[in-house]
């Protein structure tokens, strides 16, 4: 019975059959354990893998072991089996000098750890598939035998080597036996990035860009060195070579760059001064204006996703107080308006649920949040859906959120001067028209007629923490900034009347609603056109 020794040196873990002549007669047939050497028959480890492995894990942790290396072709395929599950086990080096087999690398196609991985000789499919599969580096011992100046420069001694090679040189014109290594190498590498041109020949490039073209490769820098060259045969011969490949080198990302030697750079070295001034400032305004534009595409993003997220919470504070009651259910409507779908029917002027027959319980749970908590706004086959906070100001909630933190998407508040006990003859309900649909983003849906044609959303709900409301539209209209609609109360009925009659006037739709000074009027407004403009949406109590 084959008996299997693991043996510590520093950060190694060596690995190999026990020979017969070295075993004690002492030992008796049992496994042997110490800090040093591990001694394990091959059927225990294979009826006690993952002790054994476990084992193991315990003891190359202590002792730090990084590397494996297995001396015996008979055992890979078990140790490997062991180390795949010990995850500080970065590089496996198998020491015989036989090529692995199809059973091996499914072994190490399992390994989710090594980084490093030697062998003797590996078939190139797979080779390919570790490449493709693993972020692993696989080095070869397999000496090529090549008579070209091209390889023996390059270093290119090994299977492993050609494959792996980012980087390569190509110092002179070539010979027969350099085009033929050239062709093998290209075919077999799977990392080329950069070729080296340090002996400019036109024919050379073009061959080059030839085999790379054959063999699909992409992502590749062209280097071509000034010093020794002709500078306008390279400039002439890179423009031709650009416009005849133009489509193949804009698709696979093949750029030519040119190397200039320091004697070039001394010469032309004010006239690189000015053009890398210019370029670095024109940057500069690039990088600055991007970091900003980036500062800013942030800054919304994250204050949005708060704003989300306050929506959130508050339709999860509906829907338990909802829960807690019985209610009608409701068909959702569907609506179009220029083209958007308005997915969700917000409010229905016959929506009955438990929020609308229980909001006081909802306004105790919102007061507990925020104490400027007023009402609750509803208009339909919109996003507009929020509690109404009132300040002492009304520059409070321009940049403040419901949870009262900073955010320059702000919050729909009420204007200061507005009193829901007694409702004033206008009360004002502001909100940001935020482009993402967020506060009054989608008030502007208001002014398509696929919209306000529609009786149902002509009915805006305002609850507020004494009484629920609705409110029948009168007019909708746009106008440039001005106060003449934002007065709250009027001394004289006169007075009242011409303010009704002004903005009835405005409404870009005949309502036909008759208003009189007898009525309350709900003012929506929000900015256009980056506050240039206003957009105002008037509705009057309905008393039943």
């Amino acid at each position: 019975m084959d008996k299997i020794r693991f043996k510590i040196t520093k950060n190694l873990l060596t690995v190999s059959i026990l020979k017969k002549d070295t075993i004690k007669e002492d030992l008796n047939n049992t496994n042997i354990i110490d800090t040093k050497q591990l001694v394990f028959s091959k059927d225990y480890i294979l009826d006690n893998l993952d002790l054994v492995s476990s084992f193991l894990n315990v003891i190359i942790i202590k002792r730090e072991v990084k590397k494996v290396s297995i001396r015996d072709y008979s055992i890979i395929s078990l140790i490997i089996k062991l180390i795949n599950e010990i995850p500080s086990i970065e590089e496996l080096y198998i020491k015989p000098d036989k090529q692995i087999n199809y059973n091996i690398f499914m072994e190490l196609l399992e390994n989710k750890y090594l980084k490093v991985l030697e062998v003797y000789d590996i078939p190139k499919y797979l080779l390919e598939r570790l490449d493709l599969n693993k972020n692993l580096v696989v080095k070869t011992r397999t000496e090529l035998f090549f008579i070209s100046e091209f390889m023996s420069s390059n270093k290119l001694n090994t299977y492993s080597d050609i494959y792996y090679k980012k980087i390569i040189n190509i110092d002179n014109l070539f010979t027969e036996e350099d085009i033929n290594d050239l062709e093998i190498f290209i075919n077999i590498n799977n990392h080329l990035k950069v070729i080296n041109i340090n002996k400019f020949s036109s024919s050379v490039v073009k061959y080059i860009i030839k085999l790379l073209g054959e063999n699909n490769k992409n992502n590749i820098k062209i280097v071509i060195l000034e010093e020794g060259n002709n500078l306008n045969d390279i400039y002439h011969s890179i423009n031709h070579i650009k416009s005849k490949n133009e489509k193949y080198f804009k698709e696979n990302n093949i750029i030519f760059k040119i190397n200039y030697s320091l004697e070039y750079k001394r010469k032309n070295i004010f006239k690189q001064i000015n053009l890398n001034f210019i370029k670095m400032c024109i940057l500069g305004v690039i990088i600055l204006s991007l970091t900003l534009m980036g500062l800013n595409y942030y800054k919304n993003y994250t204050q949005a996703r708060d704003i989300q997220i306050i929506e959130s919470e508050l339709k999860s504070i509906i829907k338990q107080i909802d829960d807690e009651y019985d209610f009608d259910n409701q068909d959702t409507e569907f609506d179009y308006i220029d083209g958007e779908v308005i997915k969700e029917t917000t409010t229905k002027s016959n929506y009955v649920s438990s929020y609308y027959k229980n909001y006081d319980k909802v306004f105790d749970t919102l007061l507990k949040i925020n104490a400027d908590t007023k009402g609750w706004l509803t208009v339909n086959n919109t996003k507009i859906d929020y509690p109404v906070v009132q300040a002492i100001n009304n520059e409070y909630y321009l940049n403040r959120d419901y949870n009262s933190y900073k955010n320059s998407m702000g919050w729909i508040f009420m204007d200061y001067r507005n009193n829901i006990d007694v409702l004033n003859q206008n009360t004002i309900i502001y909100g940001h028209n935020i482009t993402a649909g967020i506060m009054f983003g989608t008030l502007r849906y208001t002014m398509n007629s696929s919209w306000h044609s529609k009786t149902n959303n002509q009915i805006i709900t305002f609850n507020t923490l004494n009484s629920a409301y609705q409110w029948k539209i009168v007019s909708i209209y746009k106008i440039p900034n001005t106060t003449d609609y934002l007065t709250t109360s009027f001394y004289t009925k006169e007075d009242y009347q011409k303010f009704l009659d002004l903005i009835v006037g405005r409404s870009i739709y005949n309502f036909n609603e008759i208003v009189t000074t007898n009525d309350k009027i709900l003012t929506l407004s929000t900015c256009q056109n980056r506050g240039q403009d206003r957009l105002v949406v008037h509705a009057k109590l309905i008393v039943d």
